[in-house]
């Protein structure tokens, strides 16, 4: 009933988004940074409401960690298609405007593509390193011009409890656009959708933004391996989180 539930909502939320669109195009010729604003509350509400139909039941820790002052890049543990739906549902609440890092088969979705595209979100084609670099040097002007970009440095998704290595490229957008790392956790995403294609169930479903890494204060070590430095403590979120969160996993 839920999927059933969604499905006609998603109908209903691209015909309400076609006028919606053209007022970002006009938005947008005057001011991007306008349009961005205008996008992100949009997708806010649309999540939200994708949040309650599906059931999710959130617990969101963290969100005072946020530096509100400068932007940032968020490094995530990527585990299903609700990370974005929660992550963006939570981000708009307090005008942190972020650009996602999404793969390529993302473009594939009508509508979902256009806000995408008004959010600044960029696509990446994993199989393609010189275009993968591209994304890496556009994430950096984004996060210079004011913008903070979420990125999933593991690659894929990963539903297992054991986390992939953080490719280091992608830290460069925190180093180069000097910005400090949020790292974030998520759990049981996955259960909501992936574990249980083609049907959408309900349940538990947990994010946490951890404490701002300053990188300029890390010792020479872990800035060379930045990435792997970041995953461990993400990885320390997420085993602290297993054991101690009150929701039903």
């Amino acid at each position: 009933m839920r999927t059933i539930i969604i499905a006609i909502s998603y109908l209903i939320i691209i015909l309400i988004s076609l006028p919606l669109l053209l007022i970002e195009l006009v938005i947008r010729h005057f001011s991007p940074k306008t349009a961005a604003a205008f996008a992100l509350q949009v997708v806010h509400v649309v999540f939200r409401y994708c949040m309650f139909v599906s059931g999710c039941k959130k617990t969101v820790v963290g969100l005072e960690n946020i530096p509100r002052d400068t932007p940032v890049m968020f490094a995530a543990n990527h585990r299903g298609f609700y990370d974005i739906i929660l992550t963006y549902s939570e981000l708009g609440s307090i005008h942190k405007q972020t650009a996602f890092i999404s793969k390529k088969e993302i473009k594939k979705f009508p509508i979902i593509a256009q806000w995408m595209y008004f959010l600044n979100c960029l696509f990446l084609d994993r199989d393609d390193i010189k275009q993968s670099l591209q994304v890496i040097l556009t994430a950096i002007s984004l996060v210079k011009d004011g913008y903070s970009i979420y990125i999933a440095p593991e690659g894929t998704r990963n539903p297992t409890d054991t986390l992939l290595p953080f490719k280091e490229g992608s830290m460069k957008i925190a180093t180069k656009g000097k910005v400090p790392i949020v790292p974030v956790c998520l759990l049981n995403t996955e259960n909501i959708l992936e574990s249980k294609l083609p049907w959408i169930t309900k349940g538990p479903i947990y994010l946490e933004f951890g404490k701002p890494i300053d990188v300029n204060t890390l010792d020479p070590e872990d800035k060379k391996h930045l990435g792997a430095y970041v995953q461990k403590i993400v990885q320390s979120m997420y085993d602290n989180a297993k054991a101690h969160w009150n929701g039903s996993l």
